[in-house]
């Protein structure tokens, strides 16, 4: 953690970090406020994901533009729009006017908004501290997000049950604030940018893909977030439906399930973000992940109950954000400068278009046959699949 030693850096992790957990947060209380109005598999896992859907089809657009963006003013106008609609959102639950398409819109603008400021997230830090603390600075930041990822929703979870909807959409927006007072004041040096500036924006975003698919390293990491997310995240991600459908709609029931998966996260968040693995070790540990987070997501479609599910969240909260901060921690010490924002982006392609795919299509199953069978098949062909993927060395 030798990236704390930086205060400028301590500062934007600390307020960063609270409002990723607000992002997600609002995922989690806009999915649970779809089941209840819609009590449907299908749009709560559709509402719940929306906000990753845009990152997983505009990601790589927005990132080129992004390379040549300033950094600071990027980050301030995205984070203020983000503010404005969360607090929209909780105006509405206040005067109880929310309907799915209110909820399916305003997620879908937001998830653009997320999606605009992703590759802004990726290389603010690299122009936030200096490259003797990059590789410390980089392995933080991937935990704070992939970590808050879980966490929010356990905070929104636990929110839910003892107070309600309305606080914790207020408190979400509310984390924002912080942030965006920061990045008025933080220092940033200059960043390094392409001076090929006649090359065309799809000839840039082409170049961003070929140095990803060239890599082998790269392409490595790429195909085993696409397991990961698409066949493990997706069940994670859609725990709103989850607990709807398997927990009979109780809100206990989210809370617990959220909250373990929220401590799976923590654990795999602070092993990593401590930086005393290797490369070399690091590697090792992403088969190893994946077993443990197939055979769960099985465990679940088994035995649905609330024991079985909040051991099983919890490991599977460990073993997906350890990939995650892994896998793109691995490829962001691979990859020079002038790519980064566009190779990033497509790790965040694969895996937020990943997880999202995959969460809508279990909850689109879900409509028509038992959840826990459409959980077991899209667990069974995952695990085929990575079974394949396994012939790739590391």
């Amino acid at each position: 953690m030798l990236a704390f030693s930086y205060k400028p850096f301590l500062l934007y992790f600390t307020t960063n970090s609270l409002s990723l957990l607000g992002l997600w947060m609002q995922k989690v209380g806009v999915g649970w406020l779809t089941w209840q109005i819609t009590e449907s598999t299908f749009w709560t896992s559709f509402v719940t994901l929306a906000l990753m859907v845009p990152a997983g089809i505009l990601g790589p657009f927005f990132a080129v533009w992004a390379e040549n963006w300033n950094m600071r003013h990027a980050s301030i106008i995205l984070k203020f729009a983000m503010f404005l609609i969360s607090i929209f959102i909780y105006i509405l639950q206040v005067f109880e006017l929310h309907t799915v398409l209110s909820l399916a819109f305003l997620s879908v603008v937001y998830g653009v908004l997320s999606a605009l400021y992703h590759p802004v997230r990726l290389v603010f830090v690299s122009v936030l501290i200096k490259k003797s603390l990059l590789s410390s600075a980089i392995g933080l930041s991937a935990a704070s997000f992939n970590g808050s990822r879980v966490l929010g929703p356990a905070i929104a979870g636990f929110l839910i049950y003892y107070f309600d909807l309305g606080t914790a959409f207020l408190i979400s927006a509310l984390f924002y604030l912080p942030v965006i007072l920061i990045l008025f004041f933080l220092p940033l040096r200059d960043r390094k940018l392409s001076k090929k500036i006649e090359k065309s924006f799809f000839k840039k975003l082409i170049e961003g893909l070929r140095f990803a698919l060239n890599n082998s390293f790269i392409l490595k990491n790429l195909s085993l977030v696409f397991v990961n997310a698409f066949f493990i995240r997706g069940v994670l991600e859609i725990q709103p439906t989850i607990a709807g459908d398997l927990l009979s709609g109780s809100s206990t029931g989210l809370s617990i399930i959220t909250t373990s998966a929220g401590i799976g996260a923590l654990i795999g968040a602070i092993i990593l973000g401590s930086g005393k693995y290797l490369k070399e070790s690091l590697i090792n540990f992403f088969k190893p992940m994946l077993v443990i987070g197939f055979l769960n997501c099985i465990i679940i479609s088994l035995f649905p109950n609330l024991i079985i599910l909040t051991i099983s969240f919890l490991l599977i909260g460990f073993s997906t954000t350890l990939i995650g901060i892994g896998t793109q921690t691995l490829i962001q010490l691979n990859v020079e400068e002038t790519y980064r924002a566009r190779v990033l982006t497509w790790w965040s392609t694969i895996s937020f278009g990943s997880l999202s795919l995959g969460g809508i299509f279990i909850g689109l199953c879900g409509e028509y046959i038992p959840l826990t069978i459409a959980m077991l098949m899209i667990s069974i062909i995952g695990f085929l699949l990575s079974l394949y993927f396994s012939k790739f060395s590391f």
